[in-house]
């Protein structure tokens, strides 16, 4: 995965995040990626990628990753 961190004209910070082959096919496979941004000098973050054919499936990746209690907007 390529993690970077770039700014732009303005100065807003934007996250530059590639995945390589090998998640992709872990995004396909429904398999969540977390990545941690505290290695680039920002805010400890947890973000989770994951991926899905519906917004059903992609809930549904979510809450079994997160949990089932899990709330978010």
């Amino acid at each position: 995965m390529i993690k970077a961190l770039m700014s732009m004209e303005g100065g807003e910070k934007v996250v530059l995040l590639g995945l390589s082959a090998g998640n992709m096919t872990r995004l396909m496979a429904g398999e969540p990626i977390p990545i941690d941004l505290a290695d680039l000098d920002l805010p400890h973050q947890r973000l989770v990628i994951v991926g899905g054919e519906t917004e059903e499936a992609i809930t549904d990746s979510l809450r079994a990753y997160l949990g089932p209690n899990t709330q978010w907007r």
